[in-house]
Parts: C-alpha cells; structure tokens; sequence
C-alpha cells in the first residue's frame, strides 16, 4: 500500500471522527492546523495529510526538502519553536533543495507558500531531455508566493509556465539565471517584490505564446536586465528599476503598458523596444542616469515622461539638439519632445546616492504626468502636490500609501513690492509660496489696508497663485496672502505693499531719420510720437551731443516739437530729446543724422567719424572700408552693400544675447560682392535657431582672423544657395563657446579652412539642408560634436584634426526623416583621436554614400560606451546606405574599430553595405563589430576584415613640435630604425589621391608612389 492511500485513507478516518463528535456543523469541514515538526517531522508529511482550506505551520529551522505544495493548503513559515510567535525575519525557517536534483518548492493551484527562505533548487535532466528546476516551479499551475526569500537557486528563481501565479512581497535574488521566469502563456501578478542580484534578468519572459504580466511596486536592481519582457504583453506599473547591467526593461511585442516606473543608471536604454514594429505605451515615467538611451523605441509610443542624463549626457541643456536625441535613442529635436509632453530635467530625488528615489518639493516630476483623470494620484504619500499625476514610481493610482513624518506648515509668499500708477492694473504673484512637504497648497488673498478714495477689490481672492485689482487712488495698498496646504494647515500670512502714483511719466520719442543726406541739407527731426500715459500737454527740449569736426550746427529751435537741423560737416550728428509733462522729464531718447560723402582713401572711422559701425556702414559707398577702434559697440549690424569691416585692437560687437533669432552681423543678398570682416570678437548672437553671431545669406564673404564667442545658438551660419555662397571664405578665426561653431544650410558650399573651433556647446561644424561645405585644415575640438549633420548634408571633411570632442563626426540626418540620398559624403585624411565616445557614427537616418579614406582614427571611447568606437555604421537602427573604407588605420579604440549595427537580437538585419580593404585596424577592444560570428544563421551579415585589410602595429611616431604630431608613421628613410606596415600599404598612387604634398613622414618629405594608410601632416596650411 502507498503512502498517498495511507494518508487518504487517515483523512477519510479523521472526518468521520470529527463528524461522529459533533464539532462542526453538518456539511462544514474545519480548517486544521498542522504543524511540523510538532506534528509531523517533514514538511512533505504535513502537507499530504491536510486538506483543502488546511494551515501547515513550519517552526525555525532549516529542512532539507523538495516539497509539492497541494491545492488550498497554506504552508507557513516564519514561527517559533513553540509555535506562539511568527516573525518571519528573527524565525527563519529554510527549505533547502541540495538534497536533490531540481525544483525546491513545486507549486499547486490555490496554494499559499508564505514565510520561507527558499534556497539551492537545481537544474536536473528528465527522461526527455528537458530541464526542470528552479527555487519555485509553477508549471501548469498558480499559487500565491508572498513574504519569502527566494535565493540562490538554479536555473531561477519562480519558474512560471502556463501558471496565473501571485508573487507579492518577496526578495529573489542570487539566482544562478532569472529571479522570475515567465513563459508560455502565464499570466502571473509580481507585485511589492525585491528582485537583485541575479545573473539573468530579474523578469524574464520566454517560449510562446506570450504572456500577459502585471508587475507593480516591485524594486529590481542588479540583474543582468530589469524586466525582459520580450515575450509579454500587460503592465508595468511603479517599479523602481535601477542599476541592472543591461536595459532597465527590454520588450519586442504590445499591447505593453509601461507607466508611472522609475527607471534609473541602468547599463543599457532604459527602455528598449527590440523590435521596431512595436510601440508599446510608455507614459509617465522617470527614467534618468542610464548608459545608453532614456527610451530607444524608434520614435514611438512614450508621451508624459522625464528623461535626465541618459546616454551620459550629464546635466545637458535640451535646447541643444544633441541633449534631446541622445535622450531618445536618436529621436525627437528641441521642440518635438514637448508636444509629448516631455520633460528633460534633474527630478530631484531625495537621495539617489542611497537609492531614495523619492521626490523633493518642487521636482520637476510632480503633476506633470498625463493629466487625464485616470492616472491621478491617489494616495499623499508617496504623491506630492496637486492630484495630476507625479512621474515616476510614486505617483499615479497604484502606488502604496505612506504614513507622512511629519506636517510642517507652507509658507507664504505675496511678492516683492510694487511701485505703479493709478488706474494700472496690479497683478499680485503669489508664486513664491511653498510647502516643505510637497503638497498643493490654496491661496487666500486679503487687503489689509489702502487708500481713503479706493474702492478697488481683488479679482479670484480665495483661489489662484495670481490675484489682481485695479489702483483707483493713489497711495499704499497692503495685501496679505496665507496659504494651505491639502490637509488645512495654514502658513503665517504675508504682506506686500503697492504704492500708486498719481503720475506717469512721459515718454520721448525721436523718430529715426530714415533718409541720407548731403552736407547742406536741411533735417526736420520729429519729437511729435512723444506721449504721456496721462495726457497732459508735454514739453520738448532738444541738445546736440556730438558733430562732426569743424561744425557749427545749431537747432531751429530747441523746444519745438519738430526742429530742423543745418548739416554743415561731412559725418554724423547725435541729437537728444526729452520731455517733460510739467511733474517729471522722461527718459532721453538719440537720434542720429548721417551725411552722404566719398570717404578719404575710402576708409571711414568708428568711432572718429560715426559714433556706429551701423552709421558707418549706412553712409559708405560700396568698396569702402570701415576701420573700428577697439571697443564695444553694443549693436546688430545688417550689412546690405559690398564693404570691409576692419577691426583694430580686437574691438567687440555685441549683439545683446536676445532670446530670439537676432543676429549681431547679418550679411544678406550681396552674392560674390560680399567684402570682408576682419579683426573683430563677435558675441551675443540670439538664442533662436535662427539667432547667429555672424549670418550670411546668399552671400559669399571673407571672414577671417575673428574671435567669435559667446552667441547663444549659433556662431557664423552660412545659408543659401551654392552659387551665391560658394566663394566664402571662412579662415584663421578662432570660434569657440558657442552653441554652434559654424553652421551650413538651405544649399550652402563655404569654405571653411585653417580655424580653431573648440568648445561649441552642440557642435563644431554643422550641416542641414542639402549643404555641401569644404571643411578643410581646421582644429576642432572640445565640442559636443566634431563635425555633425542633422539633415540631409554632404560635407566634405577633409584634412582636419577632430579630437578631445564626445562624437568626432556624427553624420545623423533629422530623426525620423529619411528623406532622400544627397551627394557622396565625403572623409578623408582627417586626425580623429580621443573623442570619449565614437571618431565617426554614420546613424541609420543618414541614406548618402560615404567614403571614408585615409584617416587615422586613434582612441576613442576611452569611457567604454557601448555603442562607442572608432567608426560606427546604423544605430539606432540597422543602416540603408553604402560605405568605403579604404587605407585608414583604425586602432586603439574602445568597444570596437568599425562596427555595423545589424538590428537586435530579436529582429537581425543586414545594416549598411560595407566595403572595407587597405585598413590597417588593430588592437581595439574588438576590431569589428557588429554581430556574433558564433550565431551560425545570421553570421554571414556580419562585418569582417577586407581581403586587403592588415591588424599590424602602425609603429607611430612622435614630432614634439607639431600639435597632435604622435600619429607620423616609422619609416628607415626618415631615421626611424623600422618602416610601419601601414607604408606604402594603401590601394592607389599617393598623387592620384591628392595627398603626394602631404606627409606621413617626421622629415617632412611627401609620400610618393603606393598612398601610406592613415593620416598625412600638411606640410603648410591651406593658403
């Protein structure tokens, strides 16, 4: 007889018992507790005599057991010896599977497995060659697991297959593979879990069909990857997800709602979609500090979320297109993210270094969620402010409520004081009132006092941040301001004074002269456009200021509305107005007449002559020059004829720095006949995307030996047509602190040689709209980017040193828009070293062929980026276009020399068309990269060596007295004791290639014959 019938049969003989002595009602069973080793001395004994219903407690203490749990039983864990205390963490009670091979605990449908640290499950081998295994195995059925410990186990964790498991309020962690493991169809609820420490991911999702997760409230740290939801649809709620060594959550299929996560310093993205077809929905979550992309997801499917220092972008300005993109895995521009309702911001975490990943009052985060009604929060705390939703995991309906500390009181704040005029409107700002626990606090407004005369009244008294009234009297007005916080506390009140005056002052106007005149003429000025806000009769008082030598001009009249002005000197002339209302004078307001006349030796002084440059220019003839003495000339130019702008002592133009497209020189419409700039520091260039230092429009001028510095978006940008702008010369500056160094657009062929262009906030040289700059002989460094394109550009970047930049060249036409293949673009024989990310990145938005010779690409990735190297092809998606690489020698990199991104794991591609012969690519991490040549199916798209292609040591040399002078190569004829293999190893004659005046070589001779691979040192600079 077996002992399944023996305890059968002893349950039959005990209910009849409990029936016979009547201690439960006719047709009720009574729950039993069953307790072990008091009553039994396994676990397994207990389990197989209790029934439906029935309560196993287990007493401290380690078993040495693989049990199967049986359907409606409640295994307990957690007691004392005596069974008259359970504390789960002080009565630690052990199931440990060493014993045998396979699973520790195997599940049954309505089970409970409460209390217990599960430890040393084993991965055995069936009959039909399966594996079975794993902590918990809930094949084809669905306990509740809560409140274990669930650790060092093999393959995993919880093994769910075809199972509706709840796990709630567990730690698995140290599992030799995934702490939960989901497949085939399972539809298990994880929720309140700590999940760390495990090799593989800590959700991991396999076999199909797909499963159905819902995961919330959980912590994930440490894993191989987060939540590896490839094979699962549902929700991911509340999670705090950080640290984990690859993506914080990875998916491929929907629908697949990932909301409200806090997702942080992952390794990888912090959401990856692997398959670019699928667009899950990803809202209002943070997702911060992590090594690759926020969300890389193709553009699609995130809206309401806060992204911050993701891709190792720090604390990046996101008015900077390189900020936003990296964010997004390529994607969005400085406007697009916003229409998501995006946010790129530090969420102020109370304490990210200790993993609190809590928000502070004021964060960014809080009630910037999605403001549909459903995704309110619903418990304060976690939640702060107002009910719209916070970001993150601890807003939103889901989260878990916390007991508050403690509730200090908000504190009010009326504004500063105010000086205004009777009948103004007063805007009262209560703004600067806080609550230092981060709750929404209500605004009440009150006057304490004011005028006799008033009868003004506050507008919105008891609801809004801005209250206002409308100053009938003169006088001092008191309002006082208390603020409450959601649960009826109420700040100290705060007062502000506004005082009105009874009157306004009156404002001069001294109507520019628009006309140009001759010496002799006769000038009406015009003071009539002056007004007072209080119309009284005003009075007028004119004064010259400044004539030109030898003048003896006076004013008609110096209290009329309208005098005139007798031009006697050749020069400028600067009259000042003011007016008075008969209570106060206004400001002064300039206006400044100029004569027409032929310049001696054609040359006109700043500010000698005209106190302007402006004024200097407007009085030119064509092919004069204007010589400006050192100084600061606060001014935005427009030069609209052919004239030289020659600067001496290095005199400043400053712009002003507006917010807007302004620009501090414009060059517009003068085609070849567009002169020169010369000698000038060029600053305070607007910040719109069309605001520039120096802005040229179908205009080709010479632009050289200038500082420009210090424009907030771009430096010098030359637009327009290649027949109008292909004869600019921009050569000698330095450029450097801008947003943008030089920017190229809408067809535009300058060229661009022999500067320094360092320290650009986005990028050193940048091209969009179909330009096709000649970027030659410059030093670029300490940018963002080298030498970038964010739309469809086909640069040709040849013989410069790109260095010490994050990106060297990026070519990345504008995200989603894969407009067209423009002209070859075109690399050749540039230096392209120790850029901390990638020497050159041609994304997968880019269609152009590129052609990429002779450059020596030398340590770059020196910070270990993932996606970093010496030359990447694609990303983030696999590439459409072609490239050739020929006769470079790509060494020392990070990561990888070249490599050709060939799509995800899950969806493999076959990437850019790659034609690589004559390199010399050596001693980087991996010298190709791509794919796995041991994945035997997909082996034949991977990147490999060309049949010319060498992996020696180039034998570098070094010329302390050149800059960057490490990169000559070893040569018998020079003096070197060994000639580098990278000599006389390229595929074409040197001559052929335009680089027979260029040298590889430390005594500067030529390169004759066969080309050298790498770079070649000019022997001069460009002329």
């Amino acid at each position: 007889m077996n002992k399944a019938m023996i305890w059968s049969r002893s349950s039959v003989l005990m209910a009849v018992i409990i029936g016979i002595l009547g201690l439960v009602p006719a047709g009720e069973a009574a729950a039993a507790t069953i307790r072990v080793p008091t009553d039994y001395s396994t676990i397994q004994k207990a389990i197989d005599v209790a029934g439906k219903g029935d309560m196993v407690q287990v007493s401290q203490g380690t078993y040495y057991e693989n049990i199967t749990l049986k359907e409606g039983v409640t295994l307990e864990g957690g007691w004392n010896k005596d069974f008259s205390s359970r504390d789960i963490s002080a009565y630690v009670t052990t199931l440990d599977g060493s014993s045998n091979k396979g699973w520790v605990v195997l599940g049954a449908n309505e089970a409970t497995l409460d209390g217990f640290t599960v430890i040393n499950g084993t991965e055995a081998v069936l009959e039909d060659n399966t594996t079975t295994g794993a902590g918990i195995n809930c094949e084809s059925t669905s306990p509740t697991i809560i409140n274990n410990i669930i650790k060092a186990n093999e393959p995993g964790g919880i093994y769910c297959s075809g199972c509706s498991a709840i796990i709630k309020n567990n730690v698995i962690t140290n599992n030799k593979q995934a702490g939960i493991n989901v497949e085939k169809g399972s539809s298990p609820k994880i929720e309140g879990n700590i999940i760390r420490d495990n090799n593989d991911a800590g959700i991991r999702t396999g076999d199909m069909p797909a499963s159905q997760l819902e995961v919330r409230n959980n912590i994930l740290n440490n894993n191989r990857a987060g939540i590896d939801a490839q094979s699962a649809t549902g929700t991911i709620n509340n999670n705090i997800i950080y640290e984990n060594r690859e993506a914080g959550i990875r998916c491929s299929i929907t629908p697949l709602n990932i909301i409200n996560n806090t997702i942080t310093a992952n390794g990888q993205a912090g959401i990856n979609v692997q398959d670019p077809a699928a667009v899950p929905t990803m809202k209002n979550n943070i997702i911060t500090h992590n090594k690759d992309a926020g969300i890389r997801s193709g553009g699609q499917g995130y809206s309401y979320n806060l992204l911050f220092d993701n891709n190792l972008t720090e604390n990046c300005d996101p008015y900077y297109l390189w900020c936003v993109r990296r964010q997004y895995g390529g994607y969005e521009d400085e406007e697009s993210y916003l229409d998501r309702g995006g946010i790129i911001a530090d969420p102020l975490y109370v304490d990210a270094v200790n993993h609190d990943y809590h928000l502070r009052p004021g964060s960014p985060a809080i009630d910037a969620g999605d403001p549909d009604p459903g995704f309110n929060d619903a418990n304060f705390g976690p939640s702060l402010g107002a009910s719209i939703n916070d970001m993150g995991a601890y807003g939103g309906p889901f989260t878990i409520p916390e007991e508050r500390k403690a509730n200090d009181s908000p504190q009010a704040n009326a504004g500063s004081l105010q000086q205004v005029y009777v009948a103004d409107k007063v805007i009262l700002d209560g703004s600067g009132s806080s609550d230092p626990n981060g709750d929404a606090i209500t605004y009440h407004w009150e006057f304490v006092s004011r005028p006799e005369a008033s009868r003004a009244e506050l507008e919105d008294p008891t609801t809004t941040v801005n209250s206002a009234f409308r100053a009938d009297a003169p006088g001092d007005y008191v309002v006082r301001l208390i603020v409450k916080d959601r649960w009826g506390k109420a700040s100290d009140p705060h007062s502000v004074t506004i005082t009105a005056l009874l009157n306004h002052p009156p404002t001069a106007n001294a109507d520019e002269v628009d006309s140009q005149f001759s010496v002799g003429d006769t000038v009406t000025l015009y003071g009539i456009g002056s007004n007072d806000p209080d119309g009284d009769p005003l009075t007028y008082r004119w004064e010259i200021l400044s004539r030109p030598p030898g003048s003896g001009a006076v004013l008609s009249d110096v209290n009329s509305s309208d005098p005139m002005l007798m031009l006697d000197r050749s020069g400028s002339y600067a009259v000042q107005l003011v007016v008075n209302d008969g209570k106060a004078d206004s400001p002064p307001d300039m206006v400044y007449v100029s004569t027409i006349h032929q310049a001696v030796d054609g040359k006109r002084n700043v500010p000698a002559d005209y106190p302007t440059i402006q004024m200097a220019i407007d009085a030119a003839n064509p092919g004069d020059d204007i010589i400006v003495q050192k100084g600061i000339y606060h001014e935005n130019i427009i030069i609209d004829k052919y004239i030289n702008l020659i600067g001496i002592g290095w005199p400043e133009i400053d712009g002003g720095s507006a917010e807007g497209n302004v620009n501090t020189v414009s060059i517009a419409y003068l085609g070849e006949r567009a002169g020169k700039i010369e000698g000038f520091i060029v600053t305070g260039g607007g910040l719109g995307p069309r605001g520039h230092g120096i802005y040229v429009w179908d205009s080709s001028p010479e632009i050289t030996n200038n500082k420009v510095t210090g424009n907030r978006h771009n430096s010098i940008g030359i637009h327009g047509k290649a027949a109008q702008t292909g004869n600019t010369k921009i050569h000698n500056n330095l450029i450097y602190d801008n947003g943008v160094g030089i920017g190229n657009g809408l067809g535009s062929n300058a060229h661009i040689y022999n500067n320094q262009i360092y320290n650009n906030h986005i990028v050193g040289v940048g091209s969009r709209g179909g330009a096709i700059p000649r970027i030659e002989g410059n030093a670029i460094y300490g940018n963002h980017i080298g030498v970038g394109a964010r739309e469809p550009a086909s640069p040709r970047i040849k013989g410069n040193q790109i260095f010490d930049n994050v990106f060297g060249i990026t070519i990345s036409p504008l995200s989603t828009m894969e407009i067209f293949a423009g002209e070859d673009i075109v690399i050749e024989n540039n230096l392209i070293i120790n850029n901390s990310q990638r020497g050159i990145s041609i994304t997968s938005f880019n269609l152009s062929k590129v052609i990429i010779l002779n450059n020596t690409i030398d340590s770059n990735n020196q910070r270990a980026w993932e996606q970093g190297g010496g030359v990447l092809f694609g990303w983030p998606h696999a590439g459409k276009f072609t490239a050739i690489l020929e006769n470079n020698i790509i060494t020392n990199n990070r990561e990888f020399g070249i490599g050709n991104y060939t799509g995800t794991e899950w969806v493999p591609v076959s990437g850019a068309t790659i034609i690589n012969n004559y390199n010399n690519v050596w001693n980087n991490d991996k010298d190709y990269g791509g794919c796995d040549l041991s994945d035997t199916e997909n082996a034949g798209k991977c990147l490999q060596a060309g049949d010319k292609d060498i992996s020696q040591d180039p034998l570098f040399v070094s010329v302390d007295s050149i800059k960057n002078g490490n990169y000559f190569l070893s040569q018998q004829d020079s003096g070197q004791d060994f000639n580098s293999p990278s000599v006389d190893a390229g595929s074409k004659d040197a001559a052929g290639l335009g680089l027979g005046s260029y040298t590889t070589r430390t005594d500067k001779a030529g390169d004759t014959g066969i080309v050298d691979m790498g770079y070649h040192y000019p022997k001069a600079p460009l002329p």
